[in-house]
Formats: C-alpha cells, sequence, structure tokens
C-alpha cells in the first residue's frame, strides 16, 4: 500500500465505461481521479461529493509528449477510449517507455502481441493489462473461474466456449466489432483447435445452435477465434478448443453478417460505413429489447465429468466499466508482476467474479454431469 493517495489518470472518463470506473473507485478507494478529455472541460457536478479527489484535464491522449508528462505524474492510467485499432500502441508505448501501470478496456490482439514484442527484447517495468473489458476480459476470466473452482487438478479434455450479447453498441464499440469479424487483420475465417493444431472450416460447418438461460434461449452462433482463450488453453494444455459467438439483436446480427460476407472489415473506408450502420442497427434493436451479455463455457475432464457453466450479465458498459475497476482497485493494493497482460492472466479469477456477484451484476449457473452443482444466480 503506498503512504500517499494513489494518483489515477483516466483516459475517456466522460464515456459511459468511463463513468463506471470513475465512480466506482470513487465509493472503494481512496485514489485521486485526473479525468482526461480531448476538447471541453468534463462536467464533474455529480461527483460533487468527491470534489476533493478529482481533477479534470484537457489533452489529446494520442499526443505521446503530452501524455508522457502526465505518466510522470500517475501511479496508474486506465484507457477508456476507442476505436482500439485507431489508438493502436500510443498510449500502451507511453505507459511502456515510463514504467507506469497501464489497464486497456480494448487493444486487442494486435496491441497484446506487440506489447508481447516489446517485452521480449526488454522486460517492461509495470504491469500492462489489455483486455480488461467483456469481450475480451470477462469472456476469460470466467473460464477460467470454473477451471479453477471445479476441475479439482483433474487433465482437461477440451473447453468450448460461447458468447452472446446485444446492446446499442457506441460508434467505437461498434468499429471494434467489426474489425473483429475479421480477426484483427489476420483473417483467419472460422476455426478451431485440435490437437493444439488450428483447423479451419468452410461456412456451413461453422454454426451451432447454443441453448443459452432465460431469458435469451436458443441462439444460433458462428466459430469465432479468440487469442485471449488461446493463452488460457495454453497455460492449462488443454489440447482442443472451440470459440462460439453471436450478437442477438436481429438487425445488428444482419448487419455483422453482411460485414463478415463482404469483407467490410478489409479497408478504413469500408469498415468506417459498416461500424455506422452497426451502430444504428443495434440502436433500433434496443428499442424493443434490453441489453444482455452471456458466456457458456463447457469443459470436459479425462475422468468423464463434464463442468457447464453459464454467466449473464444486463448493461454490457455498466458491467465493462465494473470489471475494469475492480481490476485497478486489486491493481494498487498488490504487487502485480511487471509484464504485458489479458486480464485473465494479471487479476485472480474469482476476485472480479466474486466482486461482480457481490453487487449483483452477474448470474451463474454450474452443472456438473448434467446433474445441478451449484446454482448461484444472485
Amino acid at each position: 500500500m503506498q503512504n500517499n493517495p494513489p494518483q489515477i489518470l483516466i483516459l475517456g472518463g466522460t464515456g459511459k465505461v468511463g463513468k463506471t470506473v470513475c465512480e466506482y473507485l470513487l465509493k472503494h478507494t481512496l485514489c485521486q481521479l485526473s479525468i482526461v478529455t480531448r476538447h471541453t472541460k468534463p462536467d464533474l457536478t455529480e461527483y460533487a461529493a468527491y470534489a476533493t479527489r478529482l481533477n479534470s484535464l484537457n489533452f489529446d491522449a494520442l499526443n505521446k509528449e503530452q501524455l508522457s508528462q502526465h505518466c510522470k505524474e500517475a501511479d496508474l492510467v486506465i484507457s477508456c477510449i476507442g476505436p482500439s485499432q485507431i489508438i493502436g500502441s500510443s498510449i500502451a508505448d507511453v505507459c511502456y517507455q515510463t514504467a507506469t501501470p497501464y489497464i486497456d478496456a480494448g487493444g486487442y490482439d494486435p496491441l497484446l502481441k506487440h506489447l508481447n514484442n516489446l517485452v521480449a527484447n526488454e522486460p517492461a517495468k509495470a504491469p500492462l493489462i489489455i483486455n480488461a473489458g467483456l469481450l475480451p476480459g470477462l469472456s476469460g476470466v470466467y473460464p477460467k473461474y470454473l477451471i479453477e473452482q471445479y476441475t479439482a487438478g483433474e487433465i482437461i479434455v477440451s473447453l468450448q466456449v460461447s458468447y452472446v450479447g446485444c446492446d446499442a453498441w457506441s460508434y467505437n464499440s461498434a468499429w471494434d466489432i467489426i474489425v473483429g469479424l475479421g480477426d484483427f487483420g489476420e483473417q483467419r475465417g472460422f476455426c478451431y483447435i485440435s490437437e493444439k493444431q488450428l483447423i479451419k472450416v468452410p461456412f456451413y460447418k461453422a454454426t451451432q445452435k447454443k441453448t443459452f438461460p432465460a431469458p435469451i434461449g436458443k441462439v444460433g452462433t458462428m466459430l469465432i477465434y479468440s487469442e485471449e482463450l488461446r493463452r488460457l488453453i495454453n497455460q492449462y494444455h488443454i489440447p482442443n478448443l472451440k470459440v462460439y459467438g453471436a450478437n442477438i439483436g436481429p438487425k445488428a446480427a444482419f448487419s455483422c453478417a453482411i460485414a463478415k460476407i463482404f469483407g467490410q472489415y478489409k479497408t478504413p473506408e469500408k469498415l468506417a460505413k459498416a461500424a455506422k450502420r452497426l451502430a444504428s442497427a443495434s440502436a433500433k434493436d434496443m428499442l424493443k429489447r434490453e441489453p444482455i451479455y452471456a458466456i457458456q463455457a463447457e469443459i470436459k475432464l479425462t475422468n468423464g465429468q463434464q463442468i457447464t457453466g453459464s454467466l449473464l450479465t444486463g448493461d454490457t458498459y455498466y458491467a465493462t466499466g465494473t470489471v475494469i475497476a475492480i481490476a485497478a482497485k486489486y491493481m494498487l493494493e498488490n504487487n502485480i508482476t511487471a509484464g504485458a497482460y489479458s486480464l485473465h492472466e494479471a487479476i485472480p479469477s474469482e476476485v472480479i467474479i466474486d466482486q461482480l456477484q457481490a453487487q449483483q451484476i452477474i448470474q451463474l449457473t454450474t452443472t456438473t454431469n448434467n446433474t445441478l452443482k451449484a446454482s448461484e444466480a444472485t
């Protein structure tokens, strides 16, 4: 623990995710927050009760010289800005160079790969946590939680994880979703891992119907690649992995399908138009729906046991902000070895899951061998 209150720099603190981060840290820590905006000074009246712990700064976070100066005075930088493809490694590079602990709501595969290359050549002097949201983020934390809580050290034969969700996606979120359809530039197509080898399959073999707890029910999902979960199976020496995903808002799902089929993630111009369409489509979906996000994981062990777990949450932006804030609080209170991490590699899974449950943000159900083992719904 530090003698003086930690100084935290929050980039994008006025957005839906950033506000949730600010509120959580003000309530649950004694930190000092500096909320960074690029153009106008933020309205902090809603935080009047914490006025002595708040500061606002106006500068462009992509200006490395300006960011570097502020990083030297910060104990932690949290980034809630995007799209991640446009931000690139700009902010993370400054934190790496100034040895400032860093948490990024996004970043995704390209940034994680970039940071891994950096630390391979010269070790980091601070922890850099990438992919600290829902997908990726909680999407890796929850399967790890099931492994740690229920497998009892037994050898795992396979892991299958499915994600579904819908919300009124912001333009930045929509941009990252569209880029993700092209595997963030890798364009692996529809694939899974069998005996540690990447197997590609045609479109007609890539779909699967999955049944989620109410109110979702049966959903058509499609194979996707997950670097986050590939790192997880490498950690636990799991030879087989399948990951499925779907946007369950019908208009948003159609928008994603068109972007995928016609490769609209390949050029910035097409990508921008596809992101705009997706944001609009998801907003229309949410006129008659409530936001929801779910993760379902199936774990098979060599002893024949199967563990199936489901996680449900509502407002995806609120859940994302809370996950980031929990990670930030843990980082401030504990020593994390310097390096580049996905969320599940840096923060204990039970810390995040237990606190999300305590705040009734998630509902969990776990079964073993198709017999109810534990219903943990809150």
